[in-house]
C-alpha cells in the first residue's frame, strides 16, 4: 500500500507540473483542437504560436492559409492564448497588401475537444485592457472585456473570439469594424501596435470616439454609426488575474486509481499572487491554477475547500504572476 501511495503522489505531482507549463505524463493531460483565422484583412503565412495562459509555455505553433485560417492540436486542457505574428494581409482601407507589424491575440478556453479562437485587432484590444502587459490571461477575465468591447462597437452579442469577420463580398458587422480599424489607421496616422496594445483614458477615449467614427462611417458609408467609446468600462476588478496580493489556501480531496487500486487523495495547496479576498471557488485565477488536478487520470470525486491562509508545509505552493 505505501508504494501505491508514493506513485499515486508521484503522478499528481507530473499533473500539477504540467499545469504550471512544466514536463509530466502524456496521460495527465488531454488534446484538444483549437481552429479559427486571424483576420485583418485574412492574414497569410503568418505563424499561430498557443500558449498556456498561466505559464506562457509554449503548446504548439501552425501557419495560417491564405484564407487566414489554421487548426492544430494540443495536448492541453485549460486557458491558452493563442498569438498570431507575421504574414501579410490585403488592407482593408489601401487595398495593398502589407505585413502585420504586430501581434495579435486571443484567450480561450481548451476544453479537451475542438475549440475556435479568431484572432483579431478587436480580440487584442480586449486582451489589452483586460491584462496589460503583466497580468496572468484567463478567459473568464477575458470573456467579460470582449462582450463589453462588442457591445461598446455595436456588436453585441458577438463572440468576437468565435465569431469569423466577412471582410470581402457581402461583409458582415464584424468585418465593418475591422474596415473602420484599417481606415482610422490610415487617416490618423497611426500604428497598428499604438492601436491595439493601448488601454485608453478618459480624454483619450473621447478622442477616438469621434475619430473612429468618421473613419467607420468612411469605410462604410452605406451602413454609417456613430461611436461612444469608453475605456473605463472594459476594466476587470477582483478576478484575481495575476499581480493580486492575496493569498489562498486550496484543500484537494477525493480518489485516485492507479494500477487498478484506488487511494485516498488529500492535497494541500498554497496559491499567491490573486486579489485580496478573492479565496472562492469562482476565482478564475484559482481555476486555472488548479486545472491540472481536474485533467489527472484516474482523479475522480474531488472536493475543493478553499482558505485565505495556506497551512504549513503545503504539498504544492503556485506563485501567480
Amino acid at each position: 500500500m505505501k508504494k501505491i501511495m508514493l506513485t499515486a503522489f508521484a503522478v499528481a505531482t507530473a499533473a500539477i507540473v504540467a499545469a504550471c507549463g512544466g514536463g509530466g505524463s502524456s496521460t495527465s493531460v488531454t488534446t484538444t483542437t483549437i481552429s479559427g483565422s486571424a483576420v485583418k484583412g485574412p492574414v497569410n503565412g503568418a505563424t499561430v504560436t498557443v500558449k498556456n495562459a498561466a505559464t506562457g509555455a509554449v503548446l504548439g505553433t501552425t501557419t495560417t492559409s491564405a484564407t487566414g485560417a489554421y487548426t492544430l492540436d494540443v495536448p492541453f486542457r485549460g486557458d491558452v492564448v493563442v498569438e498570431v505574428s507575421g504574414g501579410n494581409y490585403l488592407d482593408e482601407a489601401t487595398s495593398v497588401s502589407t505585413a502585420l507589424s504586430a501581434p495579435m491575440r486571443v484567450v480561450i478556453n481548451a476544453n479537451g475537444g475542438s475549440v475556435t479562437g479568431v484572432v483579431t485587432p478587436l480580440t487584442t484590444l480586449a486582451y489589452t485592457y483586460a491584462f496589460g502587459t503583466t497580468g496572468t490571461p484567463t478567459s473568464t477575465a477575458y470573456n467579460t472585456v470582449a462582450t463589453n468591447l462588442a457591445t461598446q462597437l455595436q456588436i453585441p452579442g458577438v463572440n468576437i473570439a468565435t465569431t469569423a469577420p466577412v471582410v470581402t463580398g457581402t461583409v458582415n458587422d464584424y468585418g465593418r469594424l475591422l474596415a473602420g480599424i484599417s481606415t482610422y489607421l490610415q487617416l490618423n496616422s497611426v500604428s497598428l501596435q499604438s492601436l491595439i496594445s493601448t488601454a485608453l483614458d478618459e480624454v483619450d477615449s473621447a478622442q477616438f470616439s469621434v475619430a473612429f467614427t468618421t473613419a467607420y462611417n468612411t469605410a462604410n458609408p452605406d451602413h454609417t454609426l456613430t461611436f461612444t467609446f469608453d475605456g473605463s468600462k472594459l476594466n476587470v476588478s477582483g478576478t484575481g488575474v495575476g499581480g493580486g496580493s492575496g493569498t489562498c489556501g486550496v484543500n484537494v480531496q477525493g480518489t485516485l486509481t492507479v494500477g487498478g487500486n484506488s487511494v485516498p487523495l488529500n492535497l494541500n495547496y498554497c496559491i499567491n499572487g490573486i486579489a485580496a479576498d478573492s479565496c472562492t471557488s469562482g476565482n478564475s485565477s484559482l481555476s486555472q491554477a488548479l486545472s491540472g488536478q481536474s485533467g489527472l487520470a484516474g482523479a475522480a470525486n474531488l472536493n475543493y475547500a478553499y482558505s485565505p491562509t495556506c497551512v504549513a508545509n503545503p504539498d504544492f505552493t503556485i506563485n501567480l504572476n
